[in-house]
């Protein structure tokens, strides 16, 4: 990161922080919105009791499996979706109906089929997160230029070949976005998830202080899972910049 991108992000927290400290108190009560101070001092005493880190840890473990596995169903699924024409037909339909669905309108559902265990949070942060990667990765591999393909097919490259060097190659910067767009969908699935009857976890963080009217320990969670989902986005930036160089795909 460059000494300029830098000064503008320092900027941009600086102002955030000192509209929300100038907010908490005249435009909000502070027993609703806490001041800066106050939500740093509980986030202290989290980290202090060791409180913090089971939450986190909770909630992480449950961001990477149902991410994993949301993407890996996601890219599989999109790519039979955006190959075949007959899988495009009777796949997008009920695809374009589930994907108007919010997760947190499944909980009731994902009960009923999965009880309130664990096997049911990864259900829904999958849900989450599927739905961005198939669609995008479909649309990838759809929208691969002809031109490009009877070239292949002009030098004789088998079907295969063509699929593996021409159509996926074509449809990295798709997949990409739906991959980036995934992990946001996985944080904020990640609240809906641990509605569960879950004990542990950020999303229960934040729904517990809700319950006991504790905004302190609310903001903490808005701050933890604000932070993670803005580092994790900027690794993943980084990330296939350096790896997908060879590709020009820029990442925004």
């Amino acid at each position: 990161m460059n000494a300029g991108k830098l000064a503008r992000l320092s900027v941009s927290i600086l102002v955030f922080t000192g509209v929300w400290w100038t907010s908490s108190g005249t435009f909000f009560e502070e027993a609703i919105v806490p001041s800066p101070v106050s939500v740093a001092g509980k986030l202290g005493e989290m980290i202090w009791n060791t409180q913090l880190f089971a939450h986190l840890g909770a909630s992480l473990r449950r961001i990477v499996l149902g991410y994993a596995l949301g993407c890996v169903i996601g890219v599989v699924v999109g790519v039979a979706t955006g190959a075949i024409r007959l899988a495009r037909d009777l796949i997008e339909p009920p695809l374009e109906f589930c994907r108007n669905i919010p997760p947190v309108a499944l909980i009731p559902l994902v009960v009923s089929i999965f009880g309130i265990g664990e096997i049911g949070k990864y259900f829904i942060i999958s849900y989450a997160s599927g739905i961005a990667v198939l669609f995008n990765t479909a649309a990838g591999v759809a929208s691969t230029p002809q031109i490009r393909v009877r070239a292949a097919l002009c030098l004789g490259a088998r079907k295969q070949d063509i699929f593996v060097r021409v159509v996926l190659p074509s449809a990295w910067p798709h997949i990409l976005t739906g991959l980036r767009l995934a992990l946001g969908f996985s944080f904020m699935g990640v609240v809906a998830a641990e509605m569960l009857a879950a004990d542990q976890g950020i999303g229960f963080l934040i729904m517990q202080s809700t319950n006991i009217i504790a905004p302190a320990e609310m903001f903490v969670g808005f701050l933890m899972l604000g932070s993670f989902g803005l580092i994790t986005d900027q690794l993943f930036r980084m990330t296939i910049h350096r790896l997908m160089r060879r590709y020009m795909i820029p990442m925004a």
